[in-house]
């Protein structure tokens, strides 16, 4: 992806070059802009060397008198961050005095920009009529954070972080997915027996965070209900989290109207303590716990909602291919992602993955294997006919 990055002189201006330095370690493109007042606070030098490229400032050169367009025509995405009240005026208002501005209302691609600055300034009326304005042209605006600022206030104004900007800004310019909306489920629940004692499993929460990370880079809403992880979860990703399976099923129950379809992911504990401890059970020999059966989330949701798109995931140690076709259609599934348990190999916490998927036509399961970021894509692209892959 080809990256336009311009810069102006907002103090969070230091985030910006790990920023640039990540996307270009992924094998993005990025040439930066910069406003005058920006070099004041940081050096060029910096962005040159954390993007690979010259960084320009000023507005006319003898060698490149066209520069404003041609950094416009060749960008995927033009972003402008940290955005200060000063530039966001100018861009809202059709005003090009310096290079970026000038290169920006030149852009005729895709537009983000980060809004950054005092909590006031964000919350004044001028400053909202013109993020009103530039939204109505089509650019995208992000919030800023909330939280403690450099001037001593607290409130609406920061930067967000690095991994959200990374995440907001590396979103397909296509957006094949814009309008669709899912629910990815990730990770294990627990069941506890008393107040520091739980039953679980050893799920990470990699592949169902992954699965989220890759419907959002297509261009879909995602909602990820999650248990216990042992992986960070994406600040641009929307989430709940939830502790039982119970919890889990209702989470998903009180949303799944508004999507569209559940990528059901988590591997919830199948059984709960039917004889919970209110005061932590002391060590006293032998101990019996008394364990009942959780309900079955996929057949439970599927009874009131016939129309939604369902992708299961099983996990099998013996007989797999058989398990897994049953409960493709005992749960009234559009698919299912069948993961096995192998003596030398446990998809639980491991960095790669090897499935099966199998569809409700009744067609030969496809395998694939390879990493999970790379497993995750392979899903969503066959699941939902996005490219052949």
């Amino acid at each position: 992806m080809n990256i336009v990055f311009g810069i102006t002189s907002g103090i969070s201006i230091y985030k910006i070059p790990s920023v640039i330095r990540k996307l270009r370690k992924d094998g993005h493109n990025i040439r930066v802009l910069m406003t005058p007042n920006a070099k004041k606070l940081m050096n060029p030098i910096i962005f040159k060397v954390a993007s690979g490229n010259e960084v320009y400032i000023n507005d006319f050169s003898i060698h490149n008198p066209l520069l404003h367009i041609e950094i416009g025509d060749w960008s995927d995405v033009f972003v402008i961050a940290p955005l200060t009240a000063n530039t966001l005026a100018k861009i809202a208002n059709g005003i090009a005095d310096n290079l970026l501005t000038t290169s920006f209302l030149a852009c005729s691609g895709k537009k983000i920009v980060f809004p950054a600055m005092n909590v006031k300034m964000y919350d004044s009326q001028i400053t909202q009529e013109n993020i009103k304005k530039l939204k109505e042209y089509g650019v995208l605006v992000i919030e800023p954070d909330c939280g403690d600022l450099a001037c001593g206030y607290s409130g609406k104004g920061r930067l967000p972080s690095e991994d959200k900007i990374i995440g907001i800004i590396t979103r397909d310019i296509y957006e094949p997915l814009k309008g669709k909306r899912f629910i990815v489920t990730a990770g294990s629940t627990i069941e506890k027996i008393d107040p520091v004692r739980f039953i679980t499993n050893f799920s990470s929460g990699k592949m169902g965070i992954e699965i989220a990370k890759y419907l959002y880079k297509k261009g879909a809403d995602v909602l990820l209900i999650v248990g216990k992880t042992e992986v960070n979860i994406p600040e641009y990703i929307t989430h709940i989290k939830v502790e039982s399976t119970i919890d889990m099923l209702n989470a998903i129950k009180n949303n799944l109207k508004d999507y569209d379809g559940l990528y059901m992911v988590a591997a919830p504990v199948d059984f709960r303590v039917n004889n919970y401890s209110e005061e932590k059970i002391k060590r006293k020999g032998s101990l019996t716990i008394e364990l009942i059966e959780n309900p079955d989330i996929l057949k439970s949701l599927r009874k009131d909602f016939k129309e939604k798109f369902f992708v299961g995931f099983a996990l099998e140690s013996k007989n797999g291919k058989q398990n897994a076709s049953l409960k493709l259609k005992e749960k009234e599934l559009d698919y299912i992602v069948l993961n096995i348990i192998e003596p030398d190999f446990n998809p639980m916490g491991n960095e790669e993955n090897r499935i099966f998927l199998f569809e409700k036509s009744g067609s030969n399961a496809l395998e694939f294997k390879g990493k999970k970021h790379k497993v995750a894509e392979w899903i969503v692209n066959k699941t939902l006919k996005l490219e052949e892959v």
